[in-house]
């Protein structure tokens, strides 16, 4: 991965998180970082699709941070303290990528959100090729159509073309015996 291409955003309202969290990642990932404090401000953002991830905090002071997972095609990590499993679950259940604790480790924190941005730099190479891939097919499939109607009207030409030969051939050997006799009669 390039160093200094990340395009990290954080949602957090706690100045104490950012700090920490922004210290580590700049030092050790030297990332270029978005810091927003609210859901809405976040939201508009992530529509640019400009972000690597976005580390967010469970809540913020316009409401919670789920919201913005059904939103955007921005790999979500959140930043929460727990431990239960049942939390963890939900979080994953409602979209988030990865769930993380800001106070971690410095090198466990970095190694994760480098392993979200690789996943999520390989997820979207696959969803362009696949558009591209989409793009290309139904080009062939229209020039395929416009290819067998052009054949079919020549094809179609061509039937009349024989048709009108035939049917002149036809009406000449007609005038023909209808002007010269068997060659019996003629001498």
């Amino acid at each position: 991965m390039k160093r200094k291409d990340m395009q990290l955003l954080i949602v957090a309202d706690d100045s104490k998180t950012i700090a920490v969290l922004a210290a580590e990642i700049v030092a050790r990932l030297d990332a270029n970082l978005t810091i927003v404090d609210t859901v809405r401000e976040a939201g508009e953002l992530m529509k640019s699709d400009a972000f690597d991830v976005a580390l967010v905090a469970p809540v913020l002071s316009d409401g919670p941070s789920a919201g913005l997972v059904s939103r955007s095609a921005t790999p979500i990590m959140l930043l929460n303290r727990t431990s239960d499993v049942g939390q963890l679950l939900e979080s994953f259940r409602a979209g988030f990528v990865d769930v993380i604790d800001p106070s971690a480790d410095a090198k466990v924190l970095t190694e994760r959100i480098r392993h979200v941005v690789a996943d999520g730099r390989r997820r979207k190479r696959t969803v362009n090729r696949n558009v591209r891939l989409r793009r290309v097919s139904s080009r062939l499939i229209k020039d395929r159509r416009e290819l067998r109607q052009r054949v079919d009207l020549i094809c179609r030409d061509l039937v009349q073309a024989y048709q009108r030969l035939a049917h002149k051939v036809v009406n000449t050997s007609e005038i023909g015996q209808a002007d010269f006799p068997d060659d019996a009669e003629r001498y």
